[in-house]
C-alpha cells in the first residue's frame, strides 16, 4: 500500500498599499524585504492576499482622507472574499495615537503597526490570521533601515534616506510629532545602501530625509552633507545620476553647490520647499530665514549651478497670511525663479503651534489663493518649456507612455515633475539617449532621438 504524502500549506501572502512620500516609499520596501525573509509570499493585488498592509501618511488632511478611504476600499474587499486582515501603518498611525479626534481616519483598518512594530510584522501578521510563526527579535526603527529592502515600481530609478524625523521648529509642520527629532543614518550605511541599490539595477538615487542639508547636525552642531556628497561622488565609479531632495534653505551652504557642481552626476536640480516669501508669514511660521537671506541662498544657487532646476512648495493660507502676505509671494512665483512648484492649502495639524494661532484664513480664499499660485507658475512653467524647443539634451528612459515613451532629463525628478514624451522606439527604462525638443506644453516636453 502506497503511503500518502500530505502537501504542505503554501505561505501566506501580503501585499501593500504605500501611500505618501518618497519616504514612505523607501519603508514599504524595507517592510516587504522582511516579509520576503520570513518566508512569505508577496502578491502586487490586494484581493490575492491573505493580509493587506496599507503605509499611510498623516501629514495633511489630504493625506488622511486618502488613506481612510484605501482602508474603506479594502475593507469592502475584504468582506467580499479578498483578503483576511487589513493593517495599518505609517504616520497616520501615529498622528491618531497622539491625536485621538483623528481616530475615524483608520477606523476600518483590522490591526495597526507603529514604526517600531516594523521588524516584527511578519510575526504579528501571522498571529493576526492564526498561524504560528518563528518570534522575530524587536529592533528600533534606525536599526531596521539597514535591513535589504524589496524594491517595487520602477527598478532603474530608487531613493536613499539619508535621515529619519526633523528638528526643525516650523510652526506648521508635525513631522517631528510623528517622527520624532532628527537621526542621521551612519555614513558607512549610506554608502553600503548605495552600492546594493546600483548593483540591483538602479542608474538614479535620489537622496531624500526631511531636510537633506541638516544632515549630522544632531552628532556635533556641524553640517555633514559635505562630507557625504564628497563620499558618494568618490567611491561610487558607476556612471549613475544623483540627486539632492528636500533641502531647507537656511542649511544650504555654498560648499555643498561646489560637490554638487564637481561631478556631472550630480544632477543640476534643488528641491527646496520655501513655504513663503513674506517675512511677516515666515516668522509666523518658525522658518528660521527672512526674504533677503532667501533671495541670497537662491542667487547662491544661480552663481554655482547656473543651469540648475529649482524645485519648491508653498503654502497659501497659513494663519495671519494678510492680502498683502500673499500679494507679495504671487509676485515672487510671477518672477520666474522655479522650474517646478508645488503649492498647498493650510491644513491645521492638531497639536502643533500654527493650529493655535488667531487670525485664520477662510478656506474659500485659501483655495483662491491657491488657485492664482498655481496658475503663476504654469504661466512660468510654459514660458520656460517653450524657450527650450530647439535644445538637445540627454534623457533617461522612464517607460511606456500614452503614445511612445515617457523619459526626463537630470532637472526633473521622478513622480514629481513633469516628462518628455517620445516617440516608440526600441529602449529600456534606465537607457540614456540624446533628444531634441520639437514641442512644448506647459509641463512636459515633446522630443525625438537625435
Amino acid at each position: 500500500m502506497k503511503s500518502k504524502t500530505k502537501k504542505s500549506a503554501r505561505p501566506p501572502v501580503v501585499a501593500m498599499v504605500s501611500l505618501g512620500c518618497a519616504k514612505n516609499t523607501v519603508d514599504s520596501e524595507l517592510i516587504l524585504g522582511r516579509f520576503v525573509e520570513s518566508g512569505w509570499l508577496i502578491a502586487e493585488d490586494p484581493a490575492d492576499a491573505d493580509i493587506c498592509l496599507v503605509n499611510t501618511c498623516g501629514f495633511i488632511q489630504d493625506a488622511r482622507e486618502e488613506a481612510a478611504s484605501v482602508l474603506h476600499e479594502l475593507r469592502g474587499l475584504k468582506e467580499g472574499g479578498g483578503p483576511r486582515a487589513v493593517v495599518a501603518l505609517g504616520c497616520l498611525v501615529k498622528r491618531v495615537a497622539d491625536s485621538p479626534e483623528l481616530e475615524s481616519f483608520l477606523e476600518a483598518a483590522d490591526a495597526r503597526a507603529s514604526f517600531n512594530d516594523y521588524s516584527r510584522l511578519p510575526e504579528i501578521c501571522a498571529r493576526l490570521l492564526g498561524e504560528k510563526s518563528e518570534e522575530l527579535e524587536p529592533e528600533s526603527y534606525s536599526e531596521f533601515l539597514i535591513r535589504p529592502r524589496l524594491r517595487f515600481g520602477s527598478p532603474h530609478t530608487a531613493y536613499l534616506k539619508i535621515s529619519e524625523g526633523c528638528s526643525n521648529p516650523c510652526a506648521f509642520c508635525s513631522i517631528p510629532k510623528i517622527r520624532g527629532k532628527q537621526v542621521s543614518r551612519p555614513m558607512d550605511d549610506i554608502l553600503a545602501e548605495a552600492h546594493a541599490l546600483i548593483e540591483g539595477g538602479a542608474v538614479e538615487i535620489n537622496l531624500i530625509a526631511q531636510d537633506t542639508t541638516a544632515y549630522g547636525k544632531e552628532w556635533d552642531g556641524e553640517l555633514h552633507l559635505k562630507t557625504l556628497l564628497c563620499r558618494l561622488r568618490d567611491e561610487i565609479k558607476e556612471d549613475i545620476w544623483l540627486r539632492l531632495m528636500y533641502v531647507c534653505p537656511q542649511h544650504l551652504t555654498r560648499d555643498v553647490l561646489e560637490v554638487l557642481a564637481s561631478d556631472p552626476r550630480f544632477c543640476p536640480y534643488i528641491d527646496m520647499p520655501l513655504q513663503h516669501i513674506s517675512d511677516n508669514v515666515l516668522t509666523v511660521m518658525g522658518r528660521q530665514i527672512n526674504r533677503f537671506q532667501t533671495l541670497e541662498k537662491l542667487d547662491l544657487i544661480r552663481e554655482i549651478l547656473p543651469d540648475c532646476a529649482i524645485r519648491t512648495a508653498f503654502i497659501a493660507g497659513h494663519p495671519g497670511e494678510t492680502e498683502g502676505d500673499f500679494n507679495e509671494l504671487l509676485a515672487f512665483v510671477r518672477e520666474g525663479r522655479f522650474t517646478h512648484a508645488g503649492v498647498f492649502t493650510y491644513s491645521a495639524e492638531p497639536g502643533t503651534l500654527s493650529a493655535e494661532m488667531a487670525d485664520s484664513v477662510p478656506e474659500a480664499v485659501k483655495l483662491e489663493r491657491r488657485a492664482l499660485l498655481m496658475e503663476a507658475q504654469r504661466e512660468v512653467s510654459t514660458a520656460r518649456c517653450a524657450a527650450q524647443i530647439g535644445l538637445t539634451v540627454e534623457v533617461m528612459i522612464d517607460g511606456p507612455g500614452e503614445e511612445g515613451l515617457t523619459a526626463r532629463s537630470q532637472r526633473q525628478a521622478p513622480e514629481v515633475d513633469g516628462v518628455f514624451l517620445l516617440p516608440p522606439f526600441d529602449a529600456v527604462p534606465g537607457d540614456r539617449f540624446d533628444v531634441k525638443i520639437s514641442g512644448a506644453m506647459a509641463y512636459d516636453l515633446i522630443a525625438e532621438p537625435v
